[in-house]
Order: C-alpha cells, then sequence, then structure tokens
C-alpha cells in the first residue's frame, strides 16, 4: 500500500511506501503453515502478563490494517512452533511472529525468528 501526501498549495502529490518489509516477513510469507494465517508480524513483544502482543503487522489478510502499521492482538489463546516460526492463535486471528523486538521481548519462547 502507498500512503499519498496530502498537496498544499502548490506542491505535487508525493507517493511513499508505508514501510519496506522486512525479510523475516518475506521469508515467513513463503512457507504453508497448514492453517490460513490472518496477518504476519515483526518486531514483536508480550505485552503485559504475554496476555496479548504487540507489533508490526503485515499482509493483513482481513485488510483491517495497512503494512506497516503498529498493532496489539486481542488475548492469546494459544501458540504452537511450525517450522522454526511461532504461529499465534487469538480471539479471532492467527498470526505468523516473524521477529521480535530486542533482546528479552521473548519471554520464554525459545523460537528464534
Amino acid at each position: 500500500m502507498v500512503r499519498r501526501g496530502t498537496p498544499l498549495s502548490s506542491s505535487k502529490i508525493v507517493d511513499t511506501p508505508l514501510a519496506a518489509m522486512p525479510s523475516s516477513v518475506k521469508k515467513a510469507m513463503q512457507i504453508d503453515f497448514g492453517w490460513e494465517i490472518t496477518a504476519f508480524l515483526s518486531s514483536v513483544e508480550y505485552g503485559t502478563g504475554e496476555l496479548f502482543l504487540e507489533g508490526i503487522v503485515f499482509c493483513d489478510r482481513e485488510k483491517r490494517f495497512d503494512d506497516g502499521d503498529p498493532i496489539r492482538t486481542s488475548f492469546i489463546m494459544g501458540s504452537k512452533e511450525v517450522q522454526g516460526y511461532l504461529v499465534v492463535q487469538t480471539l479471532s486471528s492467527r498470526y505468523v511472529i516473524c521477529d521480535w523486538a530486542g533482546d528479552g521481548a521473548r519471554g520464554n519462547s525459545k523460537i528464534q525468528h
């Protein structure tokens, strides 16, 4: 998706990419996870009490978010490792964790993407 700059007086409309897709997301998108995936998350951190996730969303199947938008998921209902990626089921969505934000963001997870 492209966000258009609003023209001010005589300035031209400028198309700028919202966010460059991280290579970790591109790599994860090539995998068949065996389920329908809602979106791919990058720079992910667990929220308070590891009840939800916060991160940057890409390829939202439901078209609720643009690529590069920050999101907070609904409550985590479960998770499973698939081909080295953590696939997280929330109340109504399924996310692939492509990479984690900073050290310590993984909590107890051993998955290194």
